[in-house]
């Protein structure tokens, strides 16, 4: 939620703590499942933040509409720590919250050197600086990381936050329909971040002066890939009942379905459904 992103539209028409190896072991995260950590990353990338106030405090926020507050639920138990409660009975929000030095030394192993964006390796390093002012610590940070695959569930915590699925369709004849499916990120500024993406998925740049940020979008044809990806590594909100529907969209205009009345009222039905859940 932090920032903007396209949103779900469906259009119809190793490093130093202290000086104790038994710290370091016990801080490292070794028990923490591999792909929801790299899911985490990338959610964080999007929805989460590291926050330092005015006082020095130190706080972790990951923020949600309350309508998903389970994947923050799901959160605090991968991780084993935290807490989640109502943020604004107003704008209908959640958050996850960690704020005790224990629980923000266990973040700073995951995300040190791992994240990806430009805007969150600054905040992060503000953070760690701080964490290590505060605590007397001497952590050193480790610049962000572009090694972005397949491979791993980094992608997909990240469409989480800053990605959708889009079907729009428009009946140009009684005989010629019409329908373009797309997968699309999101991201104000982090230009490298985007092309690289798109690279790994044959998509396309483009710019949105409005938004000051990038697109990259993957069209029809390019999607297999995608396809592939997400079903190997899920998405974990609610933007996956709507991935699902969207995939049946994709399944039926690729076997050629939309250009019946029949194929074409599923559609339809399809795209009511996902602005349902948007």
């Amino acid at each position: 939620m932090e920032g903007q992103s396209a949103g779900n539209q469906i259009l119809l028409y190793s490093y130093r703590v202290g000086s104790s190896e038994t710290t370091r072991e016990k801080l490292s995260n070794n028990n923490l499942d591999l792909a929801f950590k790299h899911w985490f990353i990338g959610f964080t990338e999007g929805d989460g933040s590291f926050i330092v106030n005015k006082t020095g405090y130190l706080e972790f926020k990951v923020t949600q509409y309350s309508t998903d507050a389970q994947v923050l639920f799901y959160i605090k138990k991968q991780l084993g720590f935290g807490s989640v409660s109502i943020q604004s009975k107003t704008s209908k929000t959640h958050h996850f919250r960690v704020r005790d030095k224990q629980g923000i030394l266990k973040l700073i192993y995951i995300f040190n050197g791992q994240l990806k964006t430009e805007k969150k390796n600054i905040q992060f390093k503000l953070w760690l600086q701080a964490f290590n002012k505060i605590y007397n610590e001497k952590i050193e940070f480790i610049p962000k990381n572009l090694n972005i695959s397949l491979t791993d569930a980094w992608l997909s915590g990240f469409t989480d936050a800053e990605g959708c699925f889009t079907v729009s369709a428009v009946i140009r004849t009684e005989k010629y329909t019409q329908v373009q499916v797309r997968y699309i990120l999101s991201q104000k500024n982090e230009k490298s971040l985007m092309v690289t993406i798109a690279d790994i998925f044959d998509g396309k740049i483009s710019y949105l002066k409005s938004y000051d940020g990038y697109n990259m979008t993957v069209n029809l044809s390019k999607l297999k890939q995608v396809i592939w990806y997400f079903k190997k590594y899920p998405l974990k909100t609610k933007k996956h009942i709507d991935y699902l529907n969207w995939l049946k969209v994709y399944k039926l205009v690729i076997n050629k379905k939309h250009f019946n009345e029949t194929g074409l009222n599923q559609i339809k039905s399809l795209i009511i459904k996902i602005n349902k859940n948007s």
